[in-house]
């Protein structure tokens, strides 16, 4: 059974803005670098028209683990995610999907981005198929994936604010 999570974060500035960083593929480096450099890669970027997809692999060292994790799957963490966004002009609509390699987690998300300011909503789901403490997982999964978020938000804002707009 799986566990669903709501979210949401907000940017001091526009949906155009922000898609502005999203469709730019130096911004995924720079993001990955700013939340994630010991365990974070760029895989793939592509653009096309309105359509952006990325492909990265994120991680999370043991250290950072709840025991409930550990338990079950020892060692650092490594988390493929793929995310696509739509720019429908004054709404950026998107799905994110990640797994953590060698455990049976998955997550899927979609993002509803709109406002000015913006304000991204996310709307998903955390299943891991491990009898009696999948639940616990996914809790602690879906954490991370807070944590995680809230930290690609504040690096956006600190870009955008570097940058002068």
């Amino acid at each position: 059974m799986a566990s669903n999570f709501e979210h949401s974060v907000s940017y001091p500035f526009s949906v155009e803005a922000l898609w502005a960083r999203l469709s730019d593929e130096q911004y995924w480096h720079d993001l990955i670098e700013a939340t994630n450099a010991e365990h974070g890669s760029l895989v793939s970027f592509s653009h096309d028209g309105n359509r952006v997809t990325v492909a990265t692999k994120q991680g999370v060292g043991e250290e950072n683990l709840p025991s409930v994790v550990t338990a079950v799957r020892p060692g650092d963490v490594v988390i493929p995610r793929t995310i696509e966004f739509v720019n429908s002009g004054a709404t950026v609509i998107g799905q994110m999907e990640a797994s953590v390699e060698g455990a049976p987690a998955k997550i899927h998300g979609d993002i509803m981005i709109m406002g000015d300011p913006a304000t991204a909503e996310y709307h998903g789901n955390c299943a891991v198929s491990i009898p009696f403490v999948g639940g616990k997982i996914e809790r602690a999964i879906i954490d991370q994936v807070k944590h995680l978020l809230n930290a690609e938000r504040d690096a956006t804002v600190e870009f955008v604010q570097g940058a002068g707009q």
